[in-house]
């Protein structure tokens, strides 16, 4: 009985503070229109042609609900497939899509992609996660050192559009 009421209790600490969201964000100043980097970074179907990080299928539209396929490429070409739903788009500012793993209380990603306009021909390109879950406050550190690697896909954008 102890060894049930000791479980229940540690469990309820984990998933009371896993409810806490993580969150981790990166940004690079590029010289274009918002419309431009817009078009490209929606244009799921040409990413394979200048993106080496991040691929998305089957959700060219997209249309919010639907879900898709997402591969993440590391540098040592190992890739993760996994599912995500597209939540929200507002056009030439920004859309995020979310993967959840079992329930919400284990792991819920929202990954979002923001254009923030400094001038007619300038951005900023952000890319930002918020993390929930079990696994997101016990894999932190983890987490967002594998998230650095979107560091090279916004590098990969900037040189794209600033052509």
């Amino acid at each position: 009985m102890k060894v049930l009421l000791v479980l229940f209790a540690s469990a309820f600490f984990i998933n009371v503070n896993a409810q806490k969201m993580k969150e981790y964000k990166i940004e690079i100043a590029v010289k274009a229109s918002k419309e431009k980097a817009w078009e490209v970074i929606t244009d799921f179907e040409n990413y394979p042609s200048w993106n080496s990080v991040l691929k998305m299928e089957s959700n060219n539209n997209l249309i919010m609900g639907n879900k898709f396929k997402v591969t993440i490429t590391q540098p040592n070409g190992k890739s993760s497939n996994f599912k995500a739903k597209a939540v929200s788009k507002n056009d030439f500012k920004s859309f995020s899509a979310t993967q959840v793993v079992m329930l919400n209380c284990f792991f819920k990603a929202t990954h979002s992609f923001i254009i923030e306009e400094v001038d007619k021909q300038n951005v900023v390109f952000i890319q930002k996660w918020e993390l929930k879950g079990i696994i997101a406050s016990l894999f932190r550190k983890k987490i967002f050192k594998e998230l650095e690697i979107f560091k090279k896909m916004n590098r990969e954008l900037k040189e794209l559009v600033e052509q």
